[in-house]
């Protein structure tokens, strides 16, 4: 006849004993693959956010002009902050512009299309054909684009209209470029949480400055930082004398992760580049 035995309230204890130190470990296990996978996914996203901001500015800075005889494209500069005209768009003239009047061919390069409520004019002025020596960009207000079919042979056209003139009817000959750029400041902020990051707004014509737009970050306090150097290699705060600019940029994570000394603490990093300026001499 067949026994029925259960187990000793020893027996249990030591099971349930045991049990506990397999889950702890278990559970040890679990927690430091979390803070793990965590701690790497913060240390991508940082390193992300370095490498976005290092590539967006430089390619903004690269197009800007200095030495333009009619005014710096550099509009005010500090250490955390540049105001500049960005060039937005490029264009050819399809007929011979004269006062205030320039005709372009709709074809054009660029991140978008011709805006009045931020753009603003650069039109190449020949002037003297035979001499390169007085050509010149002619810095002007656009106040209306109209759409028209004034190219030669009825093709299609942007008819502007400028407030201030070209020089001669024979400034602007048919086959000249124009550039069209807007006011734009790229600076570093802190928003309402205490976190710094990098921004940029635009400078409507109309409603003034727009509201900052996150550009990247989250950054270390004072996590951006911008030289300016002279030709000579001298750091200079004369928006004429710029051929250069230093970008360091000190990110941070926007969690903290758990470290091997126990605490938990925001990641770190910095990447530093410069940009040579258009034009620059």
């Amino acid at each position: 006849m067949l026994s029925r035995r259960g187990f000793t309230l020893t027996e249990l204890l030591a099971a349930l004993a045991l049990g506990g130190i397999v889950a702890t470990a278990i559970g040890r296990v679990l927690i430091h693959t979390h803070r793990l996978a965590q701690r790497l996914a913060q240390r991508i996203e940082l390193n992300q956010n370095l490498r976005s901001a290092v590539a967006i500015l430089p390619v903004e800075f690269r197009q800007l002009d200095a030495s333009d005889p009619a005014g710096s494209d550099i509009v005010q500069l500090t250490d955390s902050s540049l105001t500049y005209k960005a060039t937005r768009g490029f264009y050819t003239t399809c007929l011979r512009g004269s006062g205030g009047r320039v005709f372009l061919d709709t074809a054009a390069m660029g991140s978008r299309l011709l805006d009045t409520e931020y753009d603003s004019l650069l039109v190449f002025s020949e002037r003297q054909s035979l001499f390169t020596s007085d050509d010149r960009w002619v810095h002007a207000d656009l106040t209306a684009a109209t759409p028209g079919r004034t190219c030669p042979g009825g093709r299609p056209s942007l008819d502007l209209s400028i407030s201030r003139g070209v020089a001669s009817p024979d400034s602007v000959p048919a086959g000249s470029p124009v550039r069209s750029f807007e006011v734009v400041q790229v600076r570093r902020y802190v928003d309402a949480a205490g976190v710094t990051w990098v921004g940029a707004r635009r400078y409507s014509k109309v409603a003034g400055w727009s509201a900052l737009q996150p550009v990247a970050g989250p950054l270390r306090p004072g996590g951006l930082r911008l030289t300016y150097f002279t030709p000579e290699g001298a750091p200079t705060r004369d928006p004429a004398r710029v051929v250069r600019i230093g970008i360091l940029v000190a990110g941070r994570t926007s969690l903290p992760v758990w470290l091997d000394s126990g605490k938990p603490r925001y990641l770190a990093d910095s990447l530093a580049t410069q940009v040579a300026l258009r034009n620059n001499r």
